[in-house]
């Protein structure tokens, strides 16, 4: 993905069909721009506590948290109907908060150069062009035949995807010390979910190998296991694990 921030591009003009995210039934457009504005200098604020925090401490996860919910309430994330919309919402808020107050895994957010709602749309539409792209290229290569899991359960096409990338998510995570101490002591066990007659294959042993590096074709590999079985018990069960535990950090 280019990783230049061009607000000019068009990432804050609406389209004449466009419909203005903060807009009440009955509000007049000034009242409308003045909501925003007034979003705008809440997050901004929020941006510059956060930024003064030291980068690992309790005090800035909890204002992240904070900026995080107030801009998944403000109704101004980019929305669009399209199946991999999630996963490329999920890489945004995992590059959002990596790149946020310095560059960890690309260009850090710089607000003489936008809003951080625009800052977000704009590498948020980067993805899901990405994504259709990576989706385009990964059906073209494949024959219309319907593929299965070892278990018989259909897989649908967009869980099947180059194994290069899915790793992102625990390579943007890195930075959080949490994380890598939650897949090694599991402490509340959630992560011994195993691929059905392979118990040795559990959400921990494939989170601790992503973590470390390898791919789900190097791991498949090494474990003997089909490829599209281990991405999809991955994306099944393991995922909303490490999910549920950045929300709970507060990531």
């Amino acid at each position: 993905m280019n990783d230049e921030y061009n607000p000019s591009e068009g990432e804050d003009h609406q389209s004449d069909n466009e419909t203005d995210p903060v807009e009440g039934e009955g509000k007049s457009k000034l009242s409308q721009l003045s909501d925003r504005q007034l979003l705008y200098q809440e997050f901004d604020s929020l941006v510059t506590q956060i930024c003064q925090e030291s980068s690992n401490s309790w005090q800035r996860k909890r204002l992240l948290n904070q900026l995080v919910t107030k801009m998944k309430n403000s109704g101004l994330i980019w929305k669009d109907n399209v199946p991999y919309y999630e996963d490329a919402l999920q890489e945004q808020w995992e590059f959002f908060c990596s790149n946020l107050c310095e560059s960890r895994t690309g260009t850090q957010y710089d607000r003489d150069r936008g809003n951080v709602i625009t800052w977000f749309n704009y590498y948020l539409k980067r993805r899901l062009q990405n994504w259709a792209l990576r989706v385009d290229r990964d059906n073209s290569r494949r024959d219309d035949r319907e593929q299965f899991l070892e278990d018989g359960t259909p897989i649908d096409r967009i869980d099947i995807l180059p194994a290069e990338d899915e790793t992102h998510i625990i390579e943007c995570m890195q930075f959080f010390e949490e994380v890598q101490s939650w897949i090694e002591t599991n402490p509340d066990g959630v992560l011994n979910e195993y691929i059905r007659g392979r118990k040795d294959l559990t959400c921990q042993v494939i989170l601790r190998s992503l973590s470390s590096g390898q791919g789900f074709t190097t791991i498949a590999a090494e474990c003997g296991c089909v490829y599209a079985t281990i991405y999809g018990f991955y994306r099944n069960k393991c995922r909303p694990h490490l999910q549920k535990f950045r929300e709970k950090c507060g990531y």
